[in-house]
């Protein structure tokens, strides 16, 4: 029985340690809906009629919602995170893990249909016959 109670208060600790304060998006999320971020401004700042609209933050709230947050609930999370600075980092660590995953993604994907698209074929030359005009003359001896 002691050593249950033992394991009890040691999940509690570690639930304590590993939660944020209400409000504040976790960090896994949070790094989910940066990486989001980022690919949308990557878009849009290829598509000249998409530019304008990046201007503001309004573009963000559908992709915020489909987290089930708000624009103040990011606010709030970035700036608790700027506060907790080591916190922060650990965001910014799994962004870049989530981006570089996407990019591996990505180029596998390119590579896979381009060689899929690539119909030319390498024949090896049919064995010819070889004339003595088809040879290259011996040099000279000066």
């Amino acid at each position: 029985m002691k050593k249950l109670k033992v394991l009890f208060l040691i999940c509690i600790a570690a639930g304590l340690v590993s939660c944020t304060p209400r409000g504040i998006i976790p960090k896994r999320k949070l790094a989910a809906i940066n990486a989001d971020m980022f690919m949308f401004d990557q878009y849009a700042g290829a598509d000249r009629a998409m530019k304008r609209f990046t201007d503001t933050c309004a573009v963000y709230k559908p992709l915020l919602r489909s987290y089930g947050y708000t624009s103040e609930d990011y606010y709030r999370s970035v700036e608790y995170y700027l506060e907790n600075i080591r916190d922060m980092e650990d965001v910014l660590d799994m962004t870049e893990k989530i981006l570089n995953k996407r990019k591996a993604k990505i180029l596998k994907t390119i590579e896979k249909n381009s060689r899929a698209a690539d119909t030319t074929e390498v024949k090896k030359p049919r064995g010819k016959k070889r004339n003595s005009e088809d040879e290259t003359p011996a040099e000279e001896e000066n």
